[in-house]
This record gives structure tokens, sequence and C-alpha cells, in this order.
């Protein structure tokens, strides 16, 4: 298990594009399970709407928690994905 904390630095935050993107990037990099935690909230990463319930906002600090063989690839493809550096 792995752990990454980062600030959302996209302006529209956690909206339902970037949310796809983390769902995107769970399902390519086969990890076992993929939390991503916002003010005192957990959702599944491979799963958009409970993603997007979260309402994490511009500026909201998210942690993101990866089990599996790639842990430290998949956190650096979800913090991409989250603050718009991946397509």
């Amino acid at each position: 298990m792995e752990s990454r904390t980062f600030v959302l630095k996209d302006l529209e935050g956690l909206h339902a594009r970037n949310s796809a993107k983390v769902v995107m990037a769970a399902q390519d990099n086969g990890v076992q399970k993929i939390t991503v935690g916002c003010g005192g909230r957990e959702a599944d990463g491979e799963n958009i709407l409970e993603l997007m319930s979260l309402n994490a906002r511009y500026g909201a600090e998210i942690t993101v928690t990866a089990w599996g063989e790639r842990e430290q690839e998949i956190l650096e493809k979800v913090e991409k994905a989250v603050n718009g550096s991946m397509i």
C-alpha cells in the first residue's frame, strides 16, 4: 500500500472529466484497489460517481491510496490526471 497527498490545481477541481481520468488510470494499470479521500470522506477510485461525490474543489487536499504491483506509477498518473496534465 502506498499513499500520496496533494493539492488540486485544476480550477474545476475533481469534476467529471478528471474523475473519469482517475478511473481510466486505475484500470489501465491493473491496481488491486485505489481510494481517494478528501475532507474526511473516501471514495473508490474506480467509481466515477463516488469520486464526484467527494465534491473536491480547487485547492482541496486529497489523499490517494493504491494497492498493487505498480503503486508509485498509478499515484503519479492520478496526480497528473486530476491536475490537468494527462489526456
